[in-house]
């Protein structure tokens, strides 16, 4: 059966998260486009703020402290306008560090700074908040300004990379950089965090779109926890619906279709892939895939992905040698193939938002409503998107 959120957590965050602010002159010369989409609300709320939400208590934040994001935020910074509205109420400042690559003179560019205009004036950002014109994947570039902007605000609460393109196209020494090259210098950076973050991966996912060095790296990273485990093995069969006597046969065959199927591979092997990282830092660091779903942007069937992630290292206790002290209680050890097992759990959860939208009108009302308040804050008419909205879901 497939995995759907709960309803009454989705409709109490929709009511949460937006808190009232000043709404500006509308331009009516602007569009709405792909990331407009109602089920783009559903990401900002049930991903990104929902789990925002959960971890600043946790974090012990108060009292103005400030909650560290990196985000790509597009010209209208609507991730950043929305998580305010969790920010706020927690008494806790967003300060938030922006990549966005902007050409000079252009009008991206013009609507990029009255956003940041109008963001600034919103009443818990904090002044050190900036967007970089610039892109992500200068953070791999050890002497760019971008990596060492990073390296002074960071580590991060939570890092939010929402791609428009595949994380896992350009190989490392592209002309344009690599997505993954950039994600593995942050990672570096957040092992300098002793405290729990976020992660959130949008990403375009398609055969076409993934380079061979990723899906090689993938695969290797899936094949160890394939020899190594058989209860890994057996579920892994079992998630991508394959004979577990051929395995590793069939799994090739499926990073070559663009289905339910490889969509579930490339999340599992992305997973796997940063737990690699993470699991061999020191200390080691647990990673949990909390929510996971998939949707359709082009002709050929689902090929987004809309990932959250929490990385956290485990609780060491002391070692006294010498006796002094009482003996504590020892956690559990740190197991990579429990993380991985827990890892094809939460991929088993993955679902299809496009099919969950269709079937719940209710939702589809309060989506479009919410994301019209939203939108409104940068300057967009209610009512002409609740009419452009209402018409995806024809």
């Amino acid at each position: 059966m497939m995995a759907t959120p709960d309803d009454e957590e989705t409709a109490e965050g929709l009511l949460e998260v937006y808190q009232p602010e000043p709404v500006h002159a509308l331009a009516p010369t602007k569009v709405f486009a792909a990331w407009h989409h109602p089920r783009k609300q559903f990401v900002r709320i049930r991903q990104w703020c929902s789990e925002v939400r959960k971890l600043i208590p946790q974090l012990g934040l108060a009292g103005g402290d400030p909650f560290r994001y990196l985000t790509l935020p597009g010209n209208e910074l609507l991730d950043i306008r929305a998580l305010h509205g969790v920010c706020q109420p927690l008494g806790v400042k967003l300060r938030y560090l922006g990549f966005n690559s902007v050409g000079p003179n252009t009008p991206d560019q013009a609507e990029l700074a009255l956003s940041q205009s109008e963001v600034r004036t919103l009443s818990s950002i904090d002044e050190f908040s900036s967007v970089i014109e610039d892109r992500l994947e200068a953070v791999a570039n050890d002497r760019s300004p971008a990596s060492a902007r990073a390296r002074q605000a960071g580590p991060f609460h939570a890092i939010n990379l929402d791609l428009c393109d595949s994380i896992a196209f350009r190989e490392v020494g592209h002309a344009k950089g690599s997505p993954l090259e950039a994600l593995g210098k942050l990672l570096s950076l957040q092992l300098n965090s002793s405290t729990p973050w976020l992660l959130f991966i949008t990403t375009k996912a398609q055969p076409a779109l993934l380079g061979d060095f990723a899906r090689d790296g993938f695969t290797l990273a899936i094949d160890a926890n394939v020899d190594a485990s058989a209860e890994f093995r057996a579920r892994l069969a079992e998630l991508v619906a394959v004979d577990l006597d051929q395995l590793k046969a069939d799994l090739a065959a499926i990073w070559g279709k663009q289905d339910a199927q490889f969509l579930r591979l490339f999340c599992l092997g992305l997973g796997k892939w940063l737990l690699g990282i993470l699991s061999h830092a020191a200390p080691p660091r647990q990673l949990k895939l909390l929510s996971s779903c998939y949707y359709q942007s082009g002709p050929d069937g689902p090929d987004m992905l809309s990932l959250a992630f929490r990385c956290e290292a485990p609780v060491h206790a002391v070692k006294d040698v010498y006796a002094i002290l009482p003996a504590p209680d020892h956690p559990p050890q740190f197991s990579e193939i429990e993380c991985a097992l827990d890892l094809s759990a939460g991929v088993g959860k993955m679902f299809d938002l496009d099919d969950l939208l269709a079937g719940d009108k209710h939702l589809q009302s309060k989506l479009i409503a919410q994301a019209g308040q939203l939108l409104s804050q940068a300057r967009y008419s209610e009512a002409e998107y609740a009419e452009w909205a209402e018409a995806k879901f024809v």
